[in-house]
């Protein structure tokens, strides 16, 4: 194997006895501090504010050597779905008012309509499929054949 690898026997030797370098064991040392900030977060921190958490604690290590060393140890930082800012709304609620509350109760079928929108997380083409479904069972009849019964199979 050593006339395989072209290095001599002693060296082969030597460097499996050899233990771990400075910078391995550093990097072991430092990972376990980052695990430590990253549990801590709840798994909520990835490798920028781990960057940082280390900064204010005084370790001197860069960006980079963080991301290898959380990358290796396979810890990814959990994003957090934040709800997006909808402009007007406030103004929308404040100006209108709830008309279903003044008829009472129906008495017909076909009087009061009512709407719901509900964000599902499915691929695109599932969402349509689904949309269409729902859309299909509760339209009037002459628009189902505007739309074809090949969306409802």
């Amino acid at each position: 194997m050593c006339r395989w690898l072209k290095v001599s026997r002693s060296g082969y030797y030597a460097w499996g006895e050899r233990g771990a370098s400075k910078r391995v064991k550093e990097d072991g040392c430092l990972l376990k501090v980052i695990s430590r900030i990253f549990y801590q977060s709840q798994g909520r921190y990835g490798s920028p504010r781990v960057f940082k958490a280390l900064q204010s604690q005084g370790l001197a290590v860069s960006r980079k050597r963080v991301e290898r060393l959380m990358r290796a140890a396979n810890l990814k930082g959990r994003v957090v779905r934040v709800t997006r800012r909808q402009p007007g709304l406030k103004r929308f609620k404040a100006k209108g008012e709830n008309h279903l509350l003044r008829t009472g109760n129906a008495t017909e079928m076909n009087k009061v309509w009512v709407a719901d929108i509900t964000y599902l997380k499915v691929p695109e083409l599932i969402h349509l499929a689904v949309g269409f479904r729902i859309l299909g069972l509760k339209v009037q009849i002459n628009f189902l054949e505007f739309i074809g019964e090949k969306t409802l199979v």
